[in-house]
C-alpha cells in the first residue's frame, strides 16, 4: 500500500507531492494533466525493477518502457525548462522508502530504498482492454521488439499476469471466502457469464452466479460462509466465445474478474490497484456495479487509485459510499491555472470538489441546454 508520492521535474510535472488514502482513491482532471503518468510512476516504483539493484539500470529501463520516450533514454523523462534533477518518491505503509532521480542526460536513474519490508505486487489496468491480446502478448515466440514499439509494460504486465493459473478453484473460493462470495458473482451475473483461460486464449463461457440449496459448507471451514445454500457457477447449453466476440466494456469487467480467480488480486495482501479510465467503452449501466465492486474490494483491505473523466462513474461513488461500512473516498483534482504551466493539486474526501473541475461543468452546461431547447430558448 502507497502512503505518499512526490514527482518533481518529471515528466508533466514540476513539483507535486500526493497523499493516498488507504481506501479509494480517484484522480481526475483535464486531459493533459498527468493522471496516466502518475498512475505509471506509482507502478514504477512499486515494482521489483525499483528494487532490483541500487545502479537503477533496471528501473532506468522500467520508466523507458511505461512512458516510451523517443530517444530511447531515461533522462528525456526530465521535465524540459525546470532546474535540478528529476526526483520520484514513494512511501509505503509499512515505512519502506523508494527514491529515483536522475538529470536529462542520464541513461540510468540513481535509487536509494531505505530499510522496511517488501513492497507488495502492484496491479495496473490501462485504458484499453486486454483480454483480447493475451494471446499475442505472451506468445512463447513473440516478435517481442514489435510488441514492445506498440504496447507500453503497463499492458505487457498484465498480460503476464492474466495468464497465472490461480492454486484454488474459484468456485471453492466463493464459497469459502466472503470476499469472492460478494464481489466474483456480482460481476458475472453483470455480463453474463466469465472469461476462461483455454490453450493459451481468453475465451467467454456464459452462465451465472445460482443459489444451489440444500448443500452448505463446513462450518469449522469457513464460519463466515453460506451455510444453507452454496453458489455455483451454472454455465449456460452454449458453446465457448473467443474474448474479441464480446463486448469491450464486458472483457473490461472480465479483467478484474480473472485478476480475482488467479490470485493475483488478493485484497488485504495485494499492492494497490491502479487503474486508468475503467469507464472507458463500458456502458453506463454497468458502472453502478463495478463501483459496488470497487467499494467492497476496499472494504476488504484492497487499495485502489483510479483515474477518470466520467461523471456516472464519480456520482455513482458518491451516491454508494458508506462511511458506516467504513468506505473512505479521496478525490484528487489536478490543474493548471491560465498562463501557469504548473500542475496543482488539490486533494479531499468531498464529493463537491468534482463540482469545480471540467467534467461537472461540462454535465451542466449539457444540461443548461437540454432545458433552453425543451423551453424553446435561443
Amino acid at each position: 500500500m502507497i502512503s505518499s508520492l512526490q514527482l518533481k521535474n518529471f515528466v508533466a510535472f514540476t513539483d507535486l507531492t500526493i497523499d493516498f488514502s488507504p481506501g479509494i482513491n480517484i484522480i481526475i482532471g483535464e486531459n493533459g494533466t498527468g493522471k496516466t503518468q502518475l498512475l505509471k510512476a506509482i507502478l514504477a516504483l512499486c515494482g521489483p525493477e525499483a528494487g532490483a539493484d541500487q545502479s537503477g539500470d533496471q528501473l532506468a529501463r522500467k520508466l523507458c518502457r511505461l512512458y516510451h520516450p523517443l530517444s530511447g533514454q531515461v533522462g528525456e523523462l526530465r521535465r524540459t525548462g525546470t532546474r535540478g534533477e528529476a526526483v520520484l518518491s514513494a512511501t509505503f505503509a509499512l515505512g519502506q522508502k523508494v527514491a529515483a532521480r536522475f538529470s536529462g542526460t542520464a541513461t540510468a536513474a540513481k535509487v536509494r530504498i531505505s530499510a522496511g519490508s517488501g513492497v507488495a505486487p502492484t496491479l495496473f489496468i490501462p485504458t484499453k482492454e486486454v483480454l483480447s491480446l493475451v494471446r499475442g502478448l505472451t506468445a512463447e515466440e513473440p516478435d517481442k521488439p514489435t510488441i514492445e514499439r506498440i504496447f507500453d509494460d503497463g499492458y505487457l504486465d498484465l498480460a503476464r499476469q492474466l495468464i497465472l493459473e490461480g492454486a484454488d478453484d474459484l468456485d471453492a473460493k466463493v464459497q469459502l471466502d466472503p470476499r469472492f462470495a460478494s464481489i466474483v458473482p456480482r460481476l458475472a451475473n453483470l455480463i453474463g457469464g466469465r472469461y476462461e483461460l483455454h490453450e493459451g486464449r481468453f475465451c467467454f463461457q456464459a452462465g451465472k452466479y445460482v443459489e444451489e440449496l440444500g448443500k452448505s459448507s463446513s462450518a469449522e471451514k469457513a464460519p463466515q460462509s453460506f451455510q444453507d445454500s452454496m453458489l455455483q457457477f451454472a454455465p449456460a447449453k452454449s458453446r465457448l466465445l473467443s474474448s474479441t466476440m464480446t463486448a469491450e466494456g464486458f472483457r473490461k469487467i472480465g479483467v478484474l474478474q480473472r485478476l480475482l480467480s488467479n490470485g493475483s488480486l488478493n485484497p488485504g495482501n495485494a499492492g494497490p490497484l491502479l487503474w486508468d479510465e475503467p469507464e472507458s467503452n463500458l456502458n453506463p449501466k454497468l458502472m453502478k456495479d463495478l463501483v459496488l465492486a470497487l467499494l467492497e474490494l476496499a472494504r476488504n483491505g484492497q487499495q485502489v487509485i483510479l483515474a477518470t473523466h466520467d461523471y456516472v462513474l464519480l456520482k455513482w461513488f458518491d451516491l454508494l459510499m458508506d462511511k458506516g461500512k467504513g468506505d473512505h473516498v479521496v478525490f484528487h483534482r489536478l490543474s493548471r491555472e491560465a498562463g501557469d504551466e504548473a500542475i496543482q493539486l488539490e486533494s479531499q474526501s468531498d464529493y463537491s470538489i468534482v463540482g469545480r473541475s471540467a467534467i461537472s461543468n461540462t454535465f451542466a452546461e449539457l444540461y443548461d441546454e437540454d432545458v433552453k431547447r425543451a423551453l424553446g430558448g435561443d
